[in-house]
């Protein structure tokens, strides 16, 4: 599953959903920093779970980790990851156009910078998912409902929480998966460009 990242507690609103509407035991790729957090360091240190640092410099080690966590999935398995990185701000989007055309990588940054509700996806982990479980099908997740509250203080401002949220699942077999890695790559672009026109239009 790969899922758009933005407002406070998505992920757990994800979660919720794949355990007690699809009877799902999921995998998650979460920040480190999530730790500090007792509840979710207790919690989910006990669950199949990976805490990655996202940094440059551990890039090979975080796409090690993620491939070990994809493998052995069984049919009740949901491995879930969210490509973006982080929750989306304004000021993350134009740090990873930014980084993107430090790379060189200037078609990557031009896509990014039509998408105005996403980030620009990070396409290593789900490689290497998707080559730790070559026959799994993959699901793209968006959702709305959250995309205004960017910081604590915003939170602090919507309670109590009374938010009207709006999921949106789009399923897609293994045999529609690309197989090589800029198909891929490209294809999870195109995914996400399409996630950005869903949330624009259902904000």
């Amino acid at each position: 599953m790969l899922c758009r990242h933005a407002g406070p507690g998505d992920s757990f609103i994800l979660i919720h959903g794949l355990v007690n509407w699809f009877n799902r035991e999921p995998r998650i790729v979460l920040k480190d920093s999530l730790q500090w957090d007792p509840a979710i360091d207790v919690l989910l240190n006990r669950l199949p779970n990976r805490f990655i640092a996202p940094t440059p410099e551990r890039g090979e080690e975080t796409v090690r980790q993620v491939g070990h966590l994809a493998t052995g999935l069984d049919d009740n398995d949901a491995f879930v990851i969210f490509p973006e990185g982080g929750n989306f701000t304004p000021k993350r989007r134009l740090r990873a156009i930014a980084r993107l055309r430090s790379l060189g990588l200037e078609r990557m940054a031009a896509r990014a910078e039509r998408m105005r509700h996403v980030l620009a996806p990070q396409p290593g982990g789900m490689l290497a998912a998707l080559d730790a479980a070559p026959d799994a099908g993959v699901i793209f997740v968006a959702h709305t409902g959250l995309d205004r509250m960017l910081t604590v203080a915003d939170v602090w401002r919507e309670l109590p929480m009374d938010k009207r949220i709006v999921m949106r699942f789009w399923s897609v077999p293994p045999e529609d998966v690309p197989t090589g890695r800029q198909q891929r790559i490209d294809w999870l672009f195109d995914w996400w460009a399409q996630i950005d026109a869903w949330i624009a239009a259902n904000r």
